[in-house]
């Protein structure tokens, strides 16, 4: 590069730290030093509200490498390019119509109560959120165009992407995002997320048309993920429906801001969606029409797929997707994932109030065994805690992965005052291989002494009679993938967490959650990090025996799906190659 060019891109460098704020410029340093890889600049970068086609310039001028970089968008959103590409679509054309297979819904579609996978990838096919969490765990903008906080993290403004609209052709403002937090959602699903980032229902406020200003009760570093697709509950909705909101009122019209339509709902059965010839966004491939089944169970939906009738299976176990491996018409694709099996104790009562006995049960799983059987090596073993090893914050040099140690787990009963090992309950929901890992578990503790009485109930029946009301037991639960680790860290394992079925309650780790919480710095939050792995590793409030990939399936002749391990679709660059 010649000199004259040099200068004039740190020029540019210099013009866009001017413009930043000291937190932004901070990472733009850690990059110049060596401090962050590419990828984790762009991560780093587009949470703290710097535009991909700023960090485009920086990069070329900083980075260690000026290869360009593709960072799948929004559902509903166009690929964006990382090194200073605008939106970009990249097929021509789609098909007529796309058939989709979704497993059957929880409920209704409702914006405040939506918990699962399926009720949430319907969902964001009409609505939208302000930031999207891709796969790569970058925050990309969608309704906001960009973002900042402040010095101290507890206060974020948000620009509005001036193009946006809803279906019915009015634009979004700050006044309907301002409507949509400060309204019921806390009420709902959406309840655990508000404490974890620390914000309050009517601390958003509309500056003007198109600024938003969040007010948070104490700092927080990862912010954007709260108004993000990771928080289910949060895509932007007009004003108005808020004001008129009541359970179920979702369904009469199914209003948001995206690139389909509703065309009819039957619920339970079906849904059909047409193209909005008027979205504000690219969406000039997006196929005219997209069918969906809901399915009660994988098997059904395999024999639709096999039969033709369908072309995407949007989500679908590894037991399912193995009865597919050898068929040449069937194309598994999978994604690695935070989302992950709890394995939790009751910690407030004997005989789970001894982390001694929690350590033995944890001594007890061969986690290898557990994945391979269990998900075909579809995922990572877990070391009993939540943070992933796929999140930039995790540590790799704090703890030595748990295995299998049976004369080390009798010892530790025998210490705790349990030499003839004890009975107790264990309870799972029934979903997916969870019931499997129910019955290893029992085997595996079986070889210590411990004899788990095995308990499988369906979701409605499990999470009102079972989960959170444990006495004296242990249970399985799920937890879905997130961009970040802050709501695994917060709603089951502080003291006053909405999710804690583990009763928990650890002063120290109370305040190590709060200091990583409210962290900006990378660095910092990875040291945090590292302590907390630390401390839930010896503490054992739960047991994660292994992360889970996220699969779904597709026909060898259909092209352009696009998943996250949330389980957000988009199928609006989908064609047929045939």
């Amino acid at each position: 590069m010649d000199r004259a060019k040099r200068r004039a891109q740190l020029e540019r460098v210099d013009s866009i730290r001017r413009r930043s704020n000291p937190v932004q410029n901070h990472v733009i340093d850690e990059l110049q030093y060596g401090k962050l890889t590419r990828r984790e600049f762009l991560r780093r970068g587009s949470l703290l509200g710097l535009s991909f086609p700023v960090m485009g310039v920086i990069l070329s001028a900083c980075g260690p490498d000026t290869a360009g970089t593709t960072t799948t968008g929004a559902v509903g959103a166009t690929t964006t390019t990382g090194a200073g590409g605008g939106p970009s679509t990249t097929v021509s054309a789609g098909p007529m119509t796309v058939r989709v297979a979704v497993n059957q819904l929880a409920g209704a579609i409702d914006p405040v109560l939506i918990n699962d996978e399926a009720r949430l990838a319907l969902y964001g096919q009409t609505a939208q959120y302000l930031v999207f969490s891709d796969t790569e765990l970058n925050a990309v903008p969608v309704l906001a165009e960009s973002w900042e906080p402040n010095a101290e993290g507890d206060v974020w403004t948000f620009q509005l992407n001036p193009n946006a609209t809803f279906h019915d052709g009015s634009p979004v403002t700050a006044e309907d995002v301002a409507a949509t937090f400060n309204g019921p959602l806390p009420e709902g699903n959406a309840g655990s997320a508000y404490g974890t980032f620390g914000f309050s229902a009517g601390n958003a406020a509309a500056i003007d048309e198109s600024t938003v200003e969040f007010q948070l009760d104490q700092p927080n570093g990862s912010f954007p993920f709260f108004v993000s697709s990771d928080n289910y509950n949060a895509a932007i909705l007009p004003a108005s429906f808020w004001e008129n909101y009541s359970e179920g009122s979702y369904e009469e019209s199914f209003p948001g801001s995206g690139p389909w339509i509703m065309e009819s709902y039957d619920q339970g059965v079906s849904a059909t969606y047409v193209k909005n010839e008027d979205y504000w966004g690219d969406n000039s491939a997006q196929p005219a029409r997209m069918e969906v089944t809901f399915f009660s169970d994988d098997a059904a939906a395999v024999t639709a797929f096999q039969e033709g009738r369908i072309d995407v299976i949007h989500s679908i176990s590894f037991a399912a997707a193995d009865s597919l491996v050898g068929d040449e018409n069937a194309i598994i694709q999978n994604i690695s994932t935070a989302q992950h099996r709890q394995v939790y104790f009751d910690t407030s009562a004997p005989p789970f109030d001894d982390a001694r006995v929690r350590q033995a049960v944890a001594l007890s799983l061969e986690r290898p065994v557990l994945l391979e059987g269990l998900l075909g090596g579809f995922g990572v073993v877990g070391n009993d805690h939540p943070i992933w090893e796929g999140y930039p914050m995790f540590d790799p040099g704090v703890e030595t992965q748990r295995a299998v140690d049976l004369d080390q787990a009798r010892q530790l009963l025998s210490d705790a005052g349990f030499p003839d090992g004890f009975t107790a309950p264990l309870d799972a929901v029934a979903f997916n291989e969870v019931e499997g890992l129910a019955q290893l578990i029992q085997q595996s503790a079986a070889q210590i002494g411990v004899n788990l009485e095995v308990g499988v109930y369906d979701t409605g029946t499990y999470y009102a009679d079972y989960w959170l009301a444990a006495q004296g037991s242990m249970g399985i639960v799920n937890y879905g993938h997130r961009g970040v680790p802050h709501v695994y860290l917060a709603a089951p394992l502080i003291s006053e967490g909405t999710w804690n079925a583990s009763h928990y309650a650890n002063p120290d780790y109370d305040a190590l959650f709060a200091q990583f919480n409210a962290e900006l710095d990378l660095d910092a939050q990875r040291d945090l990090a590292g302590q907390i792995q630390t401390l839930l590793n010896e503490d054992v409030p739960y047991a994660v025996p292994y992360f889970l990939d996220f699969i779904s399936v597709t026909s060898a002749d259909f092209e352009g799906l696009v998943t996250t391990g949330m389980g957000h679709f988009d199928i609006l660059n989908a064609r047929f190659s045939g």
